[in-house]
Parts: structure tokens; sequence; C-alpha cells
């Protein structure tokens, strides 16, 4: 079953009630999501991210660093071989808000069926090898924690966000070429956050000569 068909059932189910997170991770691997030769649940990474690629009331402070160290968690336990992921109470507890959930489900199909299109199974050896989970896992963790930088750059979280939701989904779909292209743009995410800091080291560098002079 598609990712998009997954989150579209259960957001039906909670129209009018809140959707815990637990709940969906679990719905989302009762139905085969992120089965990869038994290793159940990996991708459910997409699932952590969709709350950030589209503009829903956020329901606390620090949401997107706390989702993004769940997918550090799984990217890591992926990484290491782990048979299935472990989240912490903190994580599966949180909750959607039913209108928070309603305007996701609105998206979802705007958001993921362009994707799931095109998503198919091809180049197995590089999303169905011991090699290619452990890549996998350190991309998902990277892209994870550049995610969860507290930037005061809006919307800075998208490129490594939809990174992680490839990535995902080549590992839900065996898609090996959804693979590579999760390390293609794992790799200009690195660029674009490593301009990003030299930037913003530059000009702070300046405000603090700019200061410096002005007291001398």
């Amino acid at each position: 079953m598609k990712l998009s068909q997954i989150l579209s059932q259960l957001l039906v189910e909670y129209t009018d009630r809140p959707l815990p997170l637990h709940a969906l991770l679990k719905q989302a691997g009762n139905n085969g999501f992120g089965t990869i030769l038994h290793r159940r649940g990996y991708a459910n990474a997409g699932m952590l991210t969709i709350p950030m690629l589209i503009p829903i009331p956020i329901p606390l402070v620090g949401f997107s660093a706390l989702m993004g160290s769940g997918i550090i968690l799984v990217g890591c336990q992926l990484a290491l071989g782990y048979e299935r992921p472990l989240l912490p109470q903190r994580i599966d507890r949180l909750e959607l808000s039913p209108a928070a959930s309603q305007k996701l489900l609105k998206n979802i199909d705007r958001l993921l069926q362009p994707i799931e299109r095109i998503a198919r199974h091809r180049l197995s050896r590089f999303s169905n090898s011991w090699w290619g989970y452990r890549v996998v896992g350190i991309c998902l963790a990277w892209n994870a924690l550049l995610m969860s930088l507290p930037l005061p750059i809006p919307f800075t979280n998208l490129l490594p966000a939809y990174t992680i939701l490839f990535l995902a989904i080549g590992l839900l779909e065996s898609d090996g070429l959804f693979i590579l292209f999760g390390y293609a743009m794992t790799t200009a995410t690195t660029i674009f956050f490593a301009s990003l800091t030299g930037t913003i080291l530059q000009l702070i560098n300046h405000w603090l000569q700019t200061f410096t002079i002005r007291i001398i």
C-alpha cells in the first residue's frame, strides 16, 4: 500500500479526534510500510518528516527538532543494522489536532502522489543490500540533523525534509533510483548548509568588527 493511501485512511478515521503519532506509525508497519528484508518501520522516517513538508499548525515548540531527533535515531539504528527501529515514548505520544490532521489530509495527494507515481522496484543493489541500508541510515540521520537546526531563516528545513522523504520512499518501494537521487540531494543539502553557515559566520564577523570599531 502506498504511503499516501495509508495516511489518507488514518486521517479519515481520526477526522474528529486527535491523531496519535504512535497509531500512525503502527498502521504504517501493519501495512508493510518500510518492510525491506524484514527491516520493518525504517521508512517511518518518511512519516516523521511529512508534517515538516506541509504548513500545518505545530503542536508544540521545538516540534521540528523533536521529529528530527526521532529520524536521527531511526537512521542510526538502520546504519548499525538493527532489525527494526525503536522510538522514544515522547515521540510516540505526540498527537496531531483534528485541524492539523485535516489540513495534512488535503495536501497529501498534491505532495505524495506525483512522487509515488514514478517510484517502482529497480536498481535493487542500491536499496536491498547491507551496505545500502547503512549508507541510507547515515544520510537519514545527517539530513535530520540539518533539518533540526534552529536557524532564523524560513524554509531552510525543506531541502533536508524532502531528501528524507525520497530516501524513505526509496526504501518503501525498493527503488534504487530514488535512493541514488536521495544521495545526490544529501550532497546538495550539505553544500547548501555549508554555504549558509559560511555566509552567517561572515556576517557575524563583519558585525563584530563594526561593533569593535564603534567602541574604540
